[in-house]
């Protein structure tokens, strides 16, 4: 903190603006852990560590709370050691369980970044989140792409075939009787001729929504063969179903204002849960909102935003459900 006479001070031992440089200390970690961080944000973080000695402190400490989490003989005494061991118990318990929340909230202690990085590995198009991009395949069909998006192309031997790997993405196919386009979203497989329609994969679960023509949906059966729910349908333009290891879930309804708004930069939000929006937020921005208030999950929100305006969706937000945000850094902000 600056003051007037433009000296910065040290934080008192224990203080707020120590807790505040932990706080800092750990959305740095969860940002550089990133397989999308750039080398702007490692210029930016060398700038944050070399603001003060209580800047590399705070990131010293942190290191050594997670090496010491990491080991399970140790874990049972693990505190923390920032700052003078003069510090009352409290202190480190307080700043440890902030550290677990945060970390794992947002990252698995935001180590573990396997399936992505496999998925960029064998992807031939891949988008970083936050990131929209438009693709022409072979064949004149065009392709946007969410953000957070991989996608695996395969145009042998005839064939027209996409891998949504994970992601989101809108298709505009070139029509093609005697080649069928094939997108594969792993839970389940859209087929079509010519049309307009997107495919969302998230984890096990795909979701195919049609804004023109027709798109056939072929449910990947799970293991026992046994699925309760129809193996194929038909959709039509406004309708959507999901797909899971169990089978097919729809059509229903589906606004295509709704759910192509982000090829427009926007997201829509109509009667939907904060928990649920915050999730939709976190597939189109860099870093993480985290919601700490469980009380306010389930409050509704509706509403157009920008997603080229983050602030402006917080400063809603904050407004209309009386929540609070602080942001810690520009990739991690926390609602209270």
């Amino acid at each position: 903190m600056d003051h007037q006479d433009g000296q910065r001070s040290e934080p008192a031992d224990g203080g707020p603006d120590e807790d505040r440089l932990f706080s800092e200390a750990t959305a740095w970690h969860f940002r550089l852990q990133s397989d999308d961080v750039r080398p702007a944000e490692r210029a930016a973080f060398a700038e944050w560590l070399a603001v003060s000695p209580a800047h590399s402190h705070a990131w010293a400490g942190l290191q050594t709370l997670l090496h010491d989490l990491k080991e399970p003989a140790r874990a049972a005494y693990a505190k923390s050691r920032i700052g003078s061991p003069r510090r009352p118990a409290a202190t480190g318990i307080r700043r440890l369980a902030a550290a677990m929340t945060i970390l794992l909230v947002v990252g698995g202690l935001g180590v573990w970044h396997g399936p992505t990085l496999y998925q960029n590995a064998v992807a031939d198009q891949v988008t970083t989140t936050g990131q929209r991009r438009t693709l022409t395949l072979p064949d004149g069909s065009t392709v946007d792409m969410n953000g957070d998006t991989a996608l695996a192309l395969d145009y042998r031997d005839g064939e027209r075939r996409v891998r949504i790997l994970r992601g989101e993405a809108w298709f505009h196919v070139t029509r093609d009787p005697d080649h069928p386009f094939v997108v594969d979203g792993g839970a389940g497989v859209a087929r079509v001729l010519g049309t307009q329609f997107s495919v969302r994969r998230e984890n096990d679960r795909t979701t195919v929504t049609v804004g023109e023509g027709l798109v056939e949906v072929v449910a990947h059966r799970n293991a026992d063969g046994n699925a309760p729910w129809p193996d194929s349908v038909r959709l039509h333009p406004g309708e959507s179903v999901e797909a899971d290891p169990h089978g097919l879930t729809g059509p229903r309804a589906a606004d295509p204002a709704v759910a192509f708004a982000w090829r427009q930069g926007q997201i829509v939000f109509r009667q939907q849960s904060l928990a649920s929006v915050i999730t939709a937020l976190n597939r189109q921005w860099p870093g993480r909102v985290v919601l700490l208030n469980d009380e306010a999950a389930e409050r509704v929100v509706s509403g157009v935003f920008a997603l080229d305006r983050p602030d402006a969706v917080l400063d809603a937000l904050e407004r209309g459900l009386g929540v609070r945000a602080t942001r810690i850094t520009p990739y991690l902000t926390l609602l209270r």
